[in-house]
């Protein structure tokens, strides 16, 4: 049955992500493949650390479906960027409800290995420009902060921060590699159905997609073992 679910997703996620147009580009810049190392590098190394304190989450997969916006980022110091990332007046909402979908494997109690694909059109702050991402992020629990700071935690709500790289392209524009880092939480109904809120900054490595927010929230359902 898992294996069902499992397999139905992949689909569905092949068939979006041929639509994204950087898939087959060849990344030439060396700065850009600088980046793409260091972020690889860095994603090892978490999910390196994480997987010798690996526990009984180990191997469990999760998929979510949902929408996504994009913020392109405004403001020259801190606190213009601040500013610009709580408001919305540039905010590009996509057009279909299901924008962005991810499948994530649990690498131990605290690290989650995350594949996500999103498309976008981008009419605010752009000329109708499509926005594809192909990202590989590991996300850390916060669990245990929140256990700290209020004293004990709850498994219906999950913060987390994460870190990545990816790939993001503007078509009539063109793609590059980016930095991905943000925060979310996982808000459950049950312990297999919930709420995924993230959002995030993908940050330039060159200078062909400017560096911009993306925001996202869906269904998030757990796959048993």
């Amino acid at each position: 049955m898992i294996i069902w679910k499992i397999s139905i997703f992949f689909i569905f996620f092949g068939r979006l992500t041929k639509k994204i147009t950087f898939v087959g580009q060849t990344i030439q810049k060396i700065n850009i493949m600088k980046g793409l190392k260091l972020g690889i590098i860095t994603i090892l190394t978490i999910v390196f650390v994480g997987n010798v304190s690996a526990q009984d989450s180990k191997g469990q997969w999760a998929i979510s479906a949902g929408v996504n916006i994009v913020d392109v980022r405004g403001g020259d110091d801190f606190s213009g960027r601040f500013n610009d990332y709580l408001g919305n007046s540039d905010w590009n909402w996509a057009n279909s409800p299901l924008s962005r979908i991810t499948a994530e494997t649990y690498l131990s109690e605290a690290l989650t290995l995350q594949i996500a694909g999103s498309l976008n059109k981008l009419d605010n702050g752009f000329d109708d420009v499509m926005h594809s991402s192909f990202d590989v992020n590991v996300k850390y629990g916060l669990d245990a902060v929140v256990s700290k700071v209020f004293g004990k935690s709850t498994k219906y709500f999950s913060p987390f921060a994460y870190l990545g790289a990816g790939y993001t392209s503007l078509k009539g524009v063109g793609g590059e590699a980016m930095l991905n880092y943000g925060f979310g939480v996982n808000c459950w109904f049950t312990d297999t159905v919930g709420v995924v809120y993230q959002a995030g900054t993908k940050e330039q490595l060159s200078d062909v997609v400017p560096s911009h927010y993306q925001h996202s929230i869906g269904f998030v359902f757990m796959l048993t073992k």
